[in-house]
């Protein structure tokens, strides 16, 4: 390829892609297009200051980390065991005993920072 694109021939593959809320992968996939040239062509039409016809889709985040809020412990009198639980934005739930009270109420605090 000369590194040119025909905009005539594929700019309207561009627009029926964005229609139709595909990828480019996706579009040229079901249509027995090269999937290069459809990325080349949205390039060069933005290289020559073109308005971008298919953008990029939102990607989730990359990160297994989530915000937790950490609430005061509630710390039994008595000497019984303490529970904590969790339940992640996935939906998983987590449930920890711990016997000592007090070490746990301790690691809570010092996770918060306090």
């Amino acid at each position: 390829m000369s590194g040119k694109v025909n905009l005539d021939r594929w700019g309207p593959h561009l627009q029926a892609a964005k229609r139709e809320g595909k990828s480019l992968t996706e579009y040229a996939r079901s249509r027995g297009l090269s999937r290069h040239t459809l990325y080349a062509a949205r390039q060069m039409l933005r290289s020559i200051g073109g308005k971008p016809v298919v953008g990029r889709r939102p990607r989730a985040p990359q990160s297994g980390f989530t915000t937790v809020k950490l609430l005061t412990p509630e710390i039994p009198s008595g000497g019984s065991s303490a529970q904590l639980r969790a339940q992640l934005p996935n939906g998983v739930k987590l449930e920890l005993t711990w016997a000592d009270a007090p070490l746990l109420a301790a690691a809570i605090q010092a996770l918060a920072g306090r």
